[in-house]
């Protein structure tokens, strides 16, 4: 099955990437591997392909760190063109072939392979380096070395599991609830004001309304899901998102907005719309106790299939409004990354369920969208979330007005370290 260019050892030692290991020694050893089998000069690896790498890895490596190659710019201007590999020339008439490898929820990164001068690349041999992209995105050698990466099948499973739990155990405790807190409303009146006996009875409803957000809590996981088709606006969401949230900001946080007015509806509407942005707007307003800078930024973007693979979600090819939130604050730490809306449950907060983020993936999938979730570059500090959510292509025949459901509103928190989201009502 191998080309003339390619030696029989090529398309065996393909699955040599699949062992299973979290040695930090493993990716490098095997780089150097399938150089050797695949006849190579040279063999490399790049992620993120965007901006500074956050891995480089070269084969074999020459003393000093591996670097980003210098034609990486172009190489990836052209994979998102929607090129599966990429042919260069370099000054000293050697060639490289790059193919991109996609983690979901990530930026891409990219695979290379180098022949000397005078040996060319056949269409097989090009489209074995695209094969070996597909198998390091599975490798767990390369996982380990870009970070946590989400697989967004068992996610989606394991969020709907949770889902049908969430609504069950949401009612039973709803009609508990109520009856707690009925009696305790009717209790109060009938003892003396100030009274030792008041104050219980009156912590008793304190209890009961935080058991009510944290069933409300469960509806939005539950109805995450739910689609409909009026169009939603995301400078009207964030605007109103700012106004609820500007009591709770510390006087030296600043909020940055670059929001066109002319920004176009997208397909998804208010309530699920203003529930996704309000959690990660206020996320990153709690990710500055201290004051700080929170940017926003929204544009309309056309993402190609290349770039719809980099979400979580299940953005495809197309013109979508892309939402950018950034904060100044300390970051996500890489333990807790790997428990990223893989666990709805998982929280590093006291008193808080784990629920912020299980809510908005939900929310961002069912309609199409995705979203991304990564450290501010260095010499940056913070996080940078972005959200891609498809345009409305037409409006509904037929549009009917229906207000939110009270639940919408509520924020709970994230799995983000420092970070408390409450769950106070939307206003407005």
């Amino acid at each position: 099955m191998s080309s003339p260019g390619l030696p029989s050892t090529a398309l065996t030692y393909l699955p040599s990437w699949w062992q299973e290991t979290t040695d930090p020694t493993a990716f490098d050893a095997l780089l150097i591997g399938w150089v050797r089998a695949a006849g190579l000069r040279a063999g490399g690896f790049v992620w993120p392909a965007d901006g500074t790498p956050a891995v480089a890895k070269t084969a074999p490596a020459a003393g000093s760190e591996p670097v980003a190659p210098a034609e990486l710019a172009e190489v990836v201007r052209r994979v998102k063109a929607g090129e599966t590999t990429v042919l260069m020339t370099l000054p000293s008439g050697t060639t490289r072939v790059y193919a991109p490898v996609s983690f979901p929820g990530r930026p891409a990164g990219v695979v290379w392979a180098e022949r000397p001068a005078g040996q060319p690349w056949a269409d097989t041999d090009r489209a074995y380096v695209a094969l070996t992209g597909k198998a390091l995105e599975r490798s767990p050698a390369v996982l380990h070395a870009v970070g946590p990466v989400i697989d967004p099948d068992r996610l989606n499973q394991r969020l709907a599991d949770a889902a049908v739990i969430a609504s069950r155990m949401a009612h039973d405790f709803d009609n508990i609830l109520t009856g707690i807190l009925g009696f305790a409303d009717l209790t109060v009146p009938m003892l003396p004001p100030g009274s030792q006996a008041a104050s219980f009875v009156t912590e008793i409803a304190k209890v009961g309304q935080r058991g009510i957000v944290f069933t409300q809590q469960l509806h939005q996981l539950s109805r995450g899901a739910d689609v409909k088709p009026t169009p939603g606006s995301v400078v009207a969401t964030l605007g109103r998102e700012e106004v609820r949230l500007k009591p709770a900001m510390h006087p030296n946080l600043r909020v940055e907005k670059d929001l066109p007015a002319n920004l176009p509806a997208v397909a998804v509407e208010a309530g699920p719309l203003q529930t996704a942005l309000g959690h990660l707007f206020e996320n990153a307003v709690e990710a500055c106790p201290q004051g700080g800078t929170v940017r926003i930024a929204g544009r309309q973007i056309d993402l190609t299939d290349a770039d719809a693979r980099t979400y979580l979600g299940k953005a495809t090819a197309g013109p979508h409004v892309l939402v950018t939130i950034t904060d100044s604050g300390t970051g996500i730490k890489p333990e807790t990354r790997r428990r990223l809306f893989a666990e709805p449950f998982h929280t590093t907060k006291i008193r808080h369920r784990g629920l912020g983020l299980a809510v908005v993936y939900r929310i961002v999938t069912a309609h199409r969208g995705g979203i991304q979730i990564d450290p501010v570059p260095a010499p940056g500090t913070g996080t940078q979330v972005k959200v891609v959510l498809p345009l409305v292509v037409a409006r509904p025949s037929v549009a009917v007005s229906t207000p939110p459901p009270a639940q919408a509103g509520l924020r709970e928190d994230t799995v983000r370290p420092g970070l408390s989201v409450s769950a106070t009502p939307v206003r407005g």
